[in-house]
């Protein structure tokens, strides 16, 4: 027994060590720039005008940075027959008021349901499938190639990670020709994500795009839980941007969903207003700030202006508008 604890106690002072080396390999930024994440069918669910609240977030909230997706369903609604007003529309609009966009393509993109296959995409077979999905990429990349408004493309979301309705994690083989694909057509740096909390990262991070983007939820909800705050220190996310910065070596780290809205198990029309501000307030969104900036990633994009919006112009509410609306001026 003695020697069974000797072992073990050997086995923590490697694995402590080995933390605090990995800890070091991650240098946090000492300035932070707050991006915005904005989903267009987002929005319609919440019955709220797309365009209006896009340019209302431009012109009030004045982002740098925001991240958006090329959804397939809506690019791609029938085969090879393309669809590009509204995002175009919406990008031309961010060139105007000088703000920079991540685009994310592909079939698994931000916001529930997670992926965003077409009906008549569902119908093929799977080598079919691939191919259709590749096409629509590279059609989607050199339509928005042009678009200076695009300063990086990203390939998936969360690609590696199984999460979402009937939305199975993205074959690695696909994956990585979606990212080769991407950087052939086009200079500007690839970003793939990954869950924060859960995912393993490397994998991710190996697929040899130039960016890493990890999510950062404070408050969960799931079947065999319920409701949890996640109990991770600030320096669990350094520790994981250490691990790749010493094997995958991405040329940035940043944060691309900072929770900043309820997590809630139904609708938002269907949760009484008391229970989402419970989750969601201005008080919680500054603790998450906090949190985000001891983590020290160089860009953080706040997840839910679209809830923001709808609780402002639905409910008269503008505590949470306002909270961005003083940090992104700071």
């Amino acid at each position: 027994m003695r020697k069974f604890y000797k072992i073990l106690g050997v086995l923590v002072l490697v694995f402590i060590a080995a933390c605090c080396f990995f800890y070091f390999q991650f240098q946090p930024s000492q300035t932070t720039v707050w991006g915005i994440n904005f989903s267009q069918i987002r929005a319609r669910e919440l019955g709220l005008n797309a365009r209006e609240l896009f340019l209302d977030m431009l012109t009030d909230l004045k982002p740098k940075e925001i991240r958006m997706a090329a959804y397939w369903t809506e690019i791609e609604p029938q085969e090879n027959v393309y669809n590009f007003t509204e995002l175009d529309d919406l990008l031309k609009q961010a060139e105007i008021y000088h703000t920079d966009v991540i685009l994310a393509v592909g079939n698994k993109l931000p916001r529930w349901p997670e992926c965003y296959k077409p009906d008549w995409a569902k119908q093929l077979d799977p080598a079919q499938e691939q191919t259709a999905q590749l096409s629509m990429v590279k059609t989607v990349v050199e339509h928005y190639k042009n678009f200076p408004a695009i300063t990086v493309w990203q390939v998936e979301n969360e690609g590696l990670f199984g999460f979402g309705l009937d939305c199975p994690k993205i074959d690695k083989d696909l994956f990585r020709q979606e990212i080769s694909l991407v950087k052939s057509l086009d200079t500007r740096p690839v970003l793939v994500t990954d869950s924060g909390e859960i995912g393993r990262w490397l994998p991710t991070a190996s697929l040899g795009a130039d960016w890493f983007g990890s999510t950062m939820y404070r408050v969960v909800e799931n079947n065999l839980t319920g409701y949890i705050k996640y109990p991770l220190p600030y320096f669990f996310f350094r520790i994981k941007a250490g691990i790749i910065n010493t094997f995958a070596r991405p040329q940035k780290i940043i944060g691309v969903e900072l929770q900043a809205e309820p997590w809630l198990s139904g609708s938002v029309q269907g949760t009484d207003l008391d229970t989402q501000k419970a989750m969601m307030n201005p008080k919680i969104f500054q603790q998450n700030v906090a949190f985000a900036q001891k983590v020290g990633f160089s860009e953080n994009y706040l997840w839910g202006v679209e809830w923001w919006y709808w609780m402002a112009k639905k409910q008269n509410d503008w505590g949470m508008w306002q909270s961005v609306k003083d940090l992104l001026a700071k």
